[in-house]
């Protein structure tokens, strides 16, 4: 085989895309140097991948760029007349996670997710299904969270949870009657 064409074949002769085994391997072979001018090299190379380094060293506050993220997802500037991006937002979530791992972070994230969301369509007006099927996806994830949770980290939410389900009083699509009887449910007498 050609040494320039490195990738592998499959039964049917065609290439397959190299995967995380391949690349380990690569990374192994190089040097301390040559790993950190590689990193240099992913840092220059996207926004994405500067927040993902800056909150797994712990540079500032690793929750900000992921907040920002999701604000912008779920709360876009209406004169930029750019789309809400749910699963922008989502990804969010999900990027912090893998950089950063920590539980009470991700719980921050994914209760600001509905408070954006929320703040959006009680300030702009109904949206669609989907957007709300994710807002009752994310709050019911977030009281599953909250059920385990030490009473330390459920006095600190409840109050969020209950400000999200009063904001969402007059919201359509059966938003507020999913969010009002779940914190109920979860929570009764503290809802």
């Amino acid at each position: 085989m050609n040494i320039f064409f490195s990738a592998e074949m499959n039964m049917a002769g065609r290439t397959n895309k190299p995967g995380w085994g391949t690349v380990k391997k690569c990374l192994s072979a190089k040097n301390p140097r040559e790993l950190i001018s590689l990193i240099g090299d992913l840092y220059s190379l996207s926004e994405d991948n500067r927040e993902f380094l800056h909150a797994r060293c712990s540079l500032g506050d690793p929750l900000e760029p992921y907040k920002r993220r999701i604000a912008d997802a779920l709360y876009p500037d209406p004169l930029r007349n750019q789309p809400v991006r749910l699963s922008e937002g989502r990804r969010a979530i999900s990027e912090y996670k893998k950089a950063v791992g920590d539980p009470f972070g991700v719980l921050e994230l994914m209760v600001h997710y509905v408070e954006c969301g929320t703040r959006f369509t009680v300030e702009y007006g109904d949206i669609d299904e989907a957007f709300y099927d994710s807002l009752c996806s994310m709050f019911m994830k977030v009281l599953e969270i909250l059920e385990e949770s030490d009473r330390r980290t459920v006095e600190q939410y409840l109050p969020r949870l209950r400000g999200i389900v009063e904001k969402a009083n007059h919201v359509g699509w059966g938003y507020y009657d999913t969010v009002s009887a779940a914190l109920a449910e979860a929570f009764p007498g503290k809802g």
